[in-house]
């Protein structure tokens, strides 16, 4: 990237840090895994810029209550960053009542009961003096920069208006939006006004290129627009005429993970004290699932689908252990603790149940954001359970591919976009089936090692074929820069 004129310029809702609750305060730390792991070997460039949106400090009294990321804490000597401050307020709607209660929920199909359920006069609010509203300040801020940009690299659904923004203030500077969660189809859209939705695809329509995990996704978009907007559709070159004439191109760049990274996470004394820690007699197996505590990881139907097991085969109760891997996400918000409070009621009730026949409670929840320990487990169980919901891909998966040595079975949801690539490798469910997915579990548990490993070897060879670097440099390529 040597000797060209400006910078890659990175816009994330999200900074390089992380937050973890610990002895009663968030402890800020670098981010793992996701969207910044991905970009993180870009951003570390000398030519890189990295934009990411923060809150000014809110009222003493909310900052008890709610999660919220400052500039202080996006500070970071191995980036180029430039946080952008927003005010309190703002960033709540913005962030909280749109971005997660809304679009979060709604490309991820839950609209009802851990989603919202109608959207009145603060919704509205919220949403043209919140998301809208930070998306415009975050181009203004880019602006004011004085950073020439060569080209943009937007990231995800709290960024829908920005490409729109930025071509209006950079009108030759090509840029890139990738969404990183599902993008529903045009009735589900139509669960949000059309004044939002006309927002939300125009916007991404700003772009050169718009880029979704799977190509469901992008067959998914091409309809919106034609169906939502009357944009001029070209499915055959996967193209959308925008209203100012530009072909902008629909591509599917899937996400994945790290192998040299997870192989050198395994090294670390952490995972070799986790190892210890979770160590099991070999006659007995294990069940994992690593994932944060969000209504669309649907643990409730995993959760359910294990006792439906335990039921289904009592010869399997005293021998069959389920750790669940739970991190902690987006607790400030209302319906995440509501769902947290049903999760933990689920797993009382398996436990009650069974704790006596089995000698100990059947689940263990380790409900931290550990990924050493994560990696320890996924090393050693013999079933992985990801039956989301929805997913726009589910790195949890790829990254077990490369550390199993069990070696493990993957029971994937058919509605994860990872599943797009494990057809052939892992066991695959509708989420919604308690029956189906206990009986998945029962044939992953029986599965004979051969078959196990034949399994393995063609997921983890899918993960080194198409790692996080070649995600990243087909956008690049794919933005001609």
């Amino acid at each position: 990237m040597t000797g060209k004129n400006g910078n890659i310029i990175i816009v994330s809702n999200r900074g390089p840090n992380d937050f973890v609750w610990k002895d009663d305060h968030w402890d800020v730390r670098p981010a793992s895994g996701g969207l910044v792991s991905m970009i993180d070997p870009l951003a570390r460039q000398n030519d890189v810029t990295w934009f990411c949106c923060v809150s000014e400090p809110p009222p003493a009294a909310e900052a008890r209550d709610e999660l919220y990321t400052t500039a202080s804490d996006q500070a970071d000597p191995e980036h180029h960053i430039v946080p952008v401050p927003v005010p309190s307020r703002v960033y709540k709607d913005y962030y909280g009542a749109i971005s997660n209660e809304v679009l979060w929920m709604l490309q991820h199909h839950l609209v009802g009961q851990f989603g919202y359920s109608s959207l009145d006069p603060e919704r509205h609010r919220a949403w043209s003096e919140g998301y809208v509203d930070a998306n415009r300040r975050i181009c203004r801020a880019i602006e004011e920069s004085g950073i020439t940009p060569r080209a943009f690299l937007i990231q995800d659904y709290h960024l829908y208006p920005l490409p729109a923004l930025l071509r209006e203030a950079f009108p030759k500077t090509p840029s890139l939006h990738f969404t990183h969660i599902p993008l529903p189809d045009s009735a589900t859209l139509k669960l949000i006004p059309q004044s939002w939705r006309d927002t939300i695809l125009q916007g991404l329509l700003g772009a050169n290129v718009v880029g979704m995990q799977t190509e469901w996704d992008v067959r998914r978009f091409l309809s919106c627009c034609e169906e939502l907007i009357g944009a001029e559709v070209e499915y055959k070159d996967r193209t959308v005429i925008s209203r100012d004439g530009r072909r902008v191109r629909v591509r599917a760049f899937p996400a994945s993970t790290d192998p040299a990274e997870i192989r050198q996470a395994m090294k670390l004394s952490g995972v070799q004290e986790a190892r210890e820690r979770l160590r099991q007699s070999p006659e007995k197996q294990t069940i994992i699932r690593v994932d944060r505590l969000d209504p669309s990881k649907n643990q409730l139907i995993g959760f359910r689908a294990f006792a439906r097991l335990l039921e289904l085969r009592p010869d399997l109760r005293c021998n069959t252990r389920f750790l669940a891997f739970l991190v902690p996400s987006r607790t400030d918000l209302r319906v995440y603790r509501a769902y947290r409070d049903a999760v933990y009621a689920a797993i009382s009730e398996v436990n009650a149940r069974y704790a006596d026949e089995c000698a100990e409670p059947p689940i263990e929840v380790f409900y931290t954001n550990d990924r050493e320990q994560a990696l320890a487990a996924m090393e050693q169980c013999d079933v992985l359970l990801v039956n989301s919901r929805e997913d726009g891909m589910n790195l949890v998966v790829k990254e077990w591919a490369v550390v199993s040595q069990r070696p493990g079975v993957a029971i994937v949801s058919e509605t994860a976009g990872v599943a797009s690539v494990t057809a052939d490798s892992a066991l695959l469910v509708c989420p919604l089936d308690i029956e189906g997915t206990a009986r998945a579990l029962e044939s992953a548990l029986e599965m004979p090692v051969s078959e196990r490993w034949k399994r393995l070897r063609h997921l983890r060879d899918s993960v080194h074929e198409w790692d996080a670097a070649r995600w990243l440099r087909a956008q690049l390529e794919e933005l001609g820069v």
